[in-house]
């Protein structure tokens, strides 16, 4: 490789791990070894184990708490996704439809409320692990604003305070925090904990998340 090529591809190497790079090839890897449910055919049968859609793919666990990852590499377009029917929408106006609870591109997540779109989805940080949490907290909750800190960038109420992941300038790298966010939505509450922004392959863009339904207060 020519000191200009392998120049390009240092570049663009940096780039993607802050989030900025263009579309990439992208696979579902990281939960790609969590088999899909046989169906049994029986009325009434739960729901996949396993549901993918073009974009996100999602796990039910053994203890009803769900892993979802999103491709979001694609930083022209976002992945909008509800939580109740764990479905990966595709509305044709966001910013005037409840049918979405969340979005994601890159390392942006906004949550349908505030300035965002018209859900109503309401964003808290629980105290506690994420198994520990039962409850939905009673107060806290924030909305997506308009860009009131003047960074050009709206702010997401999943990246309001430390947000969601931390950056280290020195590797470009992202790492997911262990904040356990819980969300009102018109499905009801859910908890959820990111815990990474790369696949198995190391391809940035690709949040993984945790999440459960919960209980309101």
């Amino acid at each position: 490789m020519s000191s200009t090529r392998w120049l390009c591809f240092v570049a663009a190497a940096v780039l993607a791990g802050l989030g900025c790079g263009g579309e990439d090839a992208t696979s579902f890897d990281s939960l790609a070894q969590l088999p899909a449910a046989a169906d049994d055919g029986e009325q009434g049968a739960p729901a996949a184990d396993v549901v993918q859609s073009e974009h996100v793919k999602t796990v039910r666990e053994a203890d009803g708490s769900f892993a979802s990852q999103v491709d979001a590499t694609n930083m022209q377009s976002w992945v909008y996704f509800k939580l109740r029917e764990q479905a990966e929408v595709k509305p044709e106006q966001p910013e005037q439809s409840a049918s979405w609870d969340l979005a994601f591109q890159r390392s942006n997540v906004k949550s349908n409320g505030g300035s965002s779109g018209p859900g109503g989805v309401l964003v808290s940080v629980a105290s506690g692990s994420f198994d520990s949490v039962a409850e939905a907290p009673a107060d806290g909750y924030i909305a997506d604003a308009a860009d009131a800190d003047m960074d050009g960038a709206p702010d997401y109420a999943l990246g309001a305070g430390d947000g969601w992941y931390s950056y280290d300038p020195a590797s470009h790298v992202l790492t997911a925090r262990d904040t356990v966010f819980v969300l009102k939505t018109a499905g009801g509450y859910f908890k959820l904990q990111f815990s990474s922004y790369y696949d198995a392959a190391g391809t940035p863009g690709m949040p993984q998340f945790r999440w459960a339904p919960l209980g309101g207060t």
